[in-house]
Formats: C-alpha cells, sequence, structure tokens
C-alpha cells in the first residue's frame, strides 16, 4: 500500500513537472514572442520612408529627363536615377508585405524562416546602391543642376572630362567588389550587420528572442 502511494505521489510530482515546464514554456514563448514584434514593428520605418522618398525622387528624376531631353547627360542621370528609384519603391513594398504577414504564430523554425527572408530582402537595398556607383558622377550632374542649377559638362575641361571617365571606371570596380561582398553566404557576416545598425539590426534582434525560444523547447 505504501508503495502505491509513492507511485501515485512520483506520478503526480512528474505531471507537475511536465505542467510547469508547459506553463514556462507558454510564458516564455509569449514573452519573446512580444519582445520580437516589437523590433520588427520598429523596422516599419524603414521600407515606409524609403516608399515616400525614392517615388517622390522617381517621379522628379523622370520630370528632369524630359525637360532636359535632348541632353545626353541629363537624360542618362535622370534615367538612372528614376530606373533605381522605381527599384528602390518596389524592394520596398516587398519589404513591407513580408513584415506585415508575418505569421507570429506559425512554428519558430518557419518563422526564422520568414525573418531570413525579410533580411535578405532588406539587404537588397544595399545592393541597389551598389548598382548605382557606376553612375555616381552622373548623379553629380544631376545634384548640381537640381540645387545649383550648373550645368557642369559646361564647366569641365578635357582633363576634368577624363577624371569623369576614370571615376566611373573606379566605381564600377568598386560596385563588383561590394556585390560579390553581399552574397547570400554573407548574411550573417558582423560587418553586414553592423552596415544594419538602425535599420535592418531588427531582423537579427528577432531572430535572437526566436532563438532563446528554441533553444528553451530543446532543453525542455
Amino acid at each position: 500500500m505504501e508503495n502505491i502511494n509513492i507511485q501515485d505521489l512520483w506520478k503526480q510530482n512528474e505531471q507537475l513537472l511536465e505542467n510547469t515546464r508547459k506553463l514556462n514554456g507558454a510564458l516564455l514563448r509569449e514573452v519573446k514572442l512580444d519582445k520580437a514584434k516589437s523590433s520588427i514593428k520598429g523596422l516599419l520605418f524603414l521600407p515606409v520612408s524609403t516608399l515616400l522618398f525614392y517615388s517622390i525622387l522617381a517621379s522628379y528624376a523622370l520630370y528632369f529627363m524630359v525637360s532636359h531631353w535632348g541632353t545626353w547627360y541629363f537624360m542618362l542621370a535622370g534615367g538612372a536615377i528614376a530606373f533605381f528609384s522605381i527599384w528602390l519603391v518596389i524592394t520596398s513594398v516587398q519589404q513591407l508585405k513580408r513584415i506585415l504577414s508575418l505569421d507570429y504564430d506559425a512554428p519558430i523554425t518557419k518563422l526564422q524562416k520568414k525573418l531570413a527572408e525579410l533580411k535578405t530582402a532588406i539587404v537588397q537595398n544595399l545592393r541597389i546602391a551598389a548598382y548605382l556607383l557606376p553612375f555616381g558622377p552622373f548623379v553629380g550632374l544631376f545634384f548640381f543642376k537640381v540645387v545649383f542649377d550648373i550645368d557642369l559638362m559646361n564647366v569641365l575641361n578635357y582633363n576634368m572630362i577624363v577624371s569623369f571617365g576614370i571615376v566611373t571606371i573606379l566605381l564600377e570596380v568598386l560596385s563588383l567588389g561590394i556585390l560579390r561582398a553581399l552574397r547570400s553566404k554573407n548574411m550573417n557576416k558582423k560587418w553586414l550587420n553592423w552596415l544594419l545598425l538602425g535599420s535592418g539590426n531588427q531582423v537579427n534582434e528577432a531572430l535572437q528572442y526566436l532563438e532563446e525560444i528554441e533553444e528553451f523547447q530543446v532543453e525542455a
């Protein structure tokens, strides 16, 4: 009789411990998911501000290109800025869609995958900037014409025009190097996470919270 009571008490104790683990796991999941949501919510400013700014810039660049139709370098400058601005608008819409469609009730591994995809989408902004680099001198032409109403091509002498071409080539080489560094295999590199500080590191924070949930589940 005494042995039976001890066994019953042991089973009750095990059941109590199991219920406690489940409760702790549920509480931890809720707390960490709330923190992950808060981190991702702070990320919304990036795609929203990018969308608004580059929508305006794309519109003006197209107007600039049409207004200076016939002047090849202004047409190229306006066209390039409009193209890359529209590209950034498209990626911003995609990022917003990813953020707003996140299902925090999904399994942790699935949510981790979605956040990793979101991080890759954010890094796409850096890749677009790298693609724009070779057009840097033309961006300069655009800037001086818009802000100071100065046509630099009428001011530059032969040597400066040659320097203009050399800078374009160097920026193209730099662009290729940056694009190579921003490949998917480098997504977790410290230098890339540093570049994303304030405009993408929220994803890393959210992933860290999910990792803590996963570790608890494994240990339990």
